[in-house]
């Protein structure tokens, strides 16, 4: 299987990653720490400037900014093609051709589905991944494999798209912090299985109530029956505990949006170029539907109405695709939303340095953000 993608590294470096990845990917993981590892020295090499004359070191300054200014773009530009060439070589691994730009000429080949799952999230987060592409597909669900075509705009498509890779990372962040408290033995306990927790304790305490004091304990005090966490005598959690569902819907506003955020500029940038790349300019859509739909609604229901004349009328630019494709083209930004943040997070431990943070001002209390995977210097 070749390197494909719909997006062309821009960087030397990043084509330089490509090219390797193309011709020896045993050496591709080497290349990108090697890579790395030189962003990361330019770094340290940075100085400020020396000390001047109050006159010479203001156009000191200026003309040092600038070329700091330069040089972290360069290295910014760099860091995204190292995450995006490494988000290919993940689907790669999977054995899933990525999907190319989308238009109304474009053929899809099949692919197997299962690889953009069972190869991509754990057990637990499947069957989010699954509410989620039933939702997406709306009535279309149970036609989910048929080949009956269905024509959309390419700004619904497009939205989507985006709104499945922001889904791929905010499960993938969510799933770290679930199986770190899983690991640790913190993880809450279903109602269900809390109420089974707590009858099997006062029954317990109810038959030692009745024991003489010479009997002492039963052969199994501090045993399974009294693990709050599990039936099992490690005391690790088991499929009593919560669920991942249930563990997000524990989740307050500023943790449920501390987790939904890419945490770094880079993968922002990551992310709206894979969606650009397959739709084009988003924004020109957005202008596009606008002019086609202006002033022939005013509730959501005559929104939606203006906008299916728009499709059907070809007002605006549109993509005709079966629903097997549509559950393929969501299930592939899931996918990159989930590799995504795996690569963010690989680069944020190698150096921390790398990335650039993404704002946090509207996000109050973050702080529950900090430790979710190892990614707490720009979570």
């Amino acid at each position: 299987m070749g390197l494909k993608a719909p997006s062309v590294p821009e960087s030397p470096r990043g084509q330089q990653l490509a090219y390797i990845l193309r011709t020896a990917p045993e050496m591709f993981e080497s290349a990108v720490d090697a890579q790395l590892d030189a962003l990361g020295d330019e770094i340290e090499r940075e100085v400020e400037p020396e000390e001047a004359s109050d006159e010479a070191k203001k156009d000191q300054l200026v003309l040092f900014k600038r070329i700091a200014d330069v040089r972290a773009l360069e290295r910014r530009n760099g860091v995204e093609d190292i995450m995006y060439t490494s988000i290919i070589q993940k689907f790669l691994g999977v054995g899933v051709d990525m999907l190319p730009p989308l238009d109304e000429t474009t053929t899809l080949r099949g692919v197997d589905l299962n690889r953009l799952t069972d190869g991509v999230h754990s057990r637990e987060a499947l069957d989010m991944v699954r509410e989620h592409l039933m939702a997406v597909l709306g009535g279309a669900g149970e036609n989910a494999y048929s080949s009956q075509l269905v024509r959309m705009s390419k700004l619904q498509a497009a939205q989507v798209y985006a709104a499945s890779i922001m889904f791929g990372y905010f499960l993938t962040r969510a799933d770290r912090r679930f199986q770190l408290d899983r690991a640790a033995g913190t993880l809450p306990l279903d109602p269900l299985e809390s109420a089974n927790a707590l009858e099997r304790l006062f029954n317990s305490a109810s038959a030692m109530d009745s024991m003489d004091e010479a009997d002492a304990a039963p052969e199994n005090f501090g045993g399974a029956d009294f693990d709050l966490f599990s039936d099992s005598p490690s005391g690790a959690p088991s499929g009593g505990s919560a669920s991942l569902k249930q563990y997000i819907q524990n989740f307050d506003q500023s943790t449920l949006a501390a987790t939904a955020r890419i945490v770094s500029m880079e993968g922002v940038q990551v992310a709206e170029r894979q969606t650009g790349a397959l739709f084009g300019s988003i924004e020109e859509l957005q202008r596009e539907m606008q002019n086609a739909v202006s002033g022939n609604a005013a509730t959501p229901e005559e929104l939606m109405s203006a906008v299916n004349d728009a499709v059907a009328q070809k007002k605006v630019q549109t993509l005709t695709l079966a629903y097997a494709s549509q559950r393929r083209l969501v299930l592939e930004a899931v996918a990159f939303g989930a590799f995504l943040r795996q690569s963010e997070t690989y680069i944020d431990g190698y150096n921390p340095k790398l990335l650039t943070p993404t704002p946090r001002a509207s996000l109050p209390n973050s702080s529950s953000d900090d430790d979710d995977d190892g990614g707490s210097r720009v979570a």
